[in-house]
């Protein structure tokens, strides 16, 4: 039972509740309407505390979403990175090396093996399985892959870019280390800074030959992958422009979410079909005497010089 202290104290909050006109219902009469029982030492609350709620996470939804999106541009980005880098891929083995069979270009470039002997840049268009085509292949389909980017939202874009070029450029310094037996760090750091000039480039000489034009985009295609030389095939440079122009199409029709795949099934599409389509009119004139479409720049060269040998000898 309460002591006469605390009923005189419950009294005076009472009193003091209805002059601020508290009601009997609301919970702070309710606290202050039944004391409980307690000696004269006891001290009454009339304030309840409300208990902490700890949440998952203070951050935002949208904090989360962009982090779980940033992990997913890495693994679709290096998927689709090794579609960019496998047409013109190619290899110098440590046996090659040791017995010194690596063949080099007048520059001295090294010159290795192609991974698919039958890959039209190397085997229809005359291109050698070097470093230098295989980089600037890449940079062709990376180039590609960046325009349709651009079209993304700021943020993502660069997401999707900064993944995209440092694939790239790891991969150019493995092929440094283990095709090309380059042991310095400081040599192959060097390099790559003049890899990435020629990107800086690559990106602007391409994007003033789509404004421009096809000559104009040919002829950036022509000192970029060609390296200028004056007997490179006139219909190499048109197959490609054709296949620049048609992949930037395609790659436009596709949807935001589903880029990657459709993307990577454009990319894989051949080159090839457009040199036939170029040279399809013009064998149909021709008749029997013209080579099949199916030879290669390389076979009907090696006709024509064993020929010409047939007709000294004669």
């Amino acid at each position: 039972m309460a002591c006469q202290t605390c009923r005189s104290q419950t009294r005076s909050m009472l009193r003091s509740a209805l002059r601020a006109g508290v009601t009997a219902s609301s919970p702070a009469a309710r606290n202050v309407a039944a004391p409980p029982a307690a000696t004269a030492t006891t001290r009454i609350t009339t304030t309840t505390r409300t208990p902490t709620v700890r949440g998952f996470s203070s951050s935002s939804p949208r904090h989360i979403l962009g982090l779980r999106d940033s992990y997913r541009v890495v693994g679709a980005s290096e998927r689709l990175f090794k579609v960019c880098a496998k047409p013109a891929d190619y290899r110098i083995t440590d046996e090659e090396r040791r017995q010194d069979l690596v063949q080099k270009r007048d520059d001295g470039e090294e010159v290795g093996k192609a991974k698919d002997p039958e890959n039209v840049w190397n085997n229809t268009f005359g291109l050698q399985p070097s470093f230098s085509t295989w980089s600037h292949v890449t940079m062709l389909h990376l180039y590609l892959i960046n325009a349709r980017l651009r079209c993304f939202d700021r943020d993502e874009y660069r997401n999707w870019s900064q993944q995209m070029i440092d694939h790239f450029f790891f991969e150019c310094e493995k092929k440094m280390h283990l095709d090309h037996n380059i042991t310095s760090s400081a040599l192959r750091q060097r390099y790559l800074k003049d890899i990435f000039v020629q990107w800086r480039g690559l990106l602007l000489a391409y994007d003033e030959g789509l404004v421009k034009g096809d000559a104009v985009l040919a002829s950036a295609v022509w000192r970029n992958l060609f390296k200028g030389d004056p007997e490179a095939d006139p219909r190499a440079l048109v197959a490609i422009v054709g296949w620049i122009r048609a992949s930037l199409a395609a790659l436009e029709g596709t949807s935001d979410m589903t880029f990657p795949q459709q993307a990577a099934e454009i990319l894989v599409k051949p080159v090839d079909v457009f040199w036939t389509r170029l040279e399809a009119p013009f064998l149909s004139d021709q008749g029997d005497k013209a080579p099949a479409p199916a030879q290669t720049q390389q076979q009907v060269k090696a006709k024509a010089a064993a020929a010409e040998k047939v007709a000294s000898a004669v």
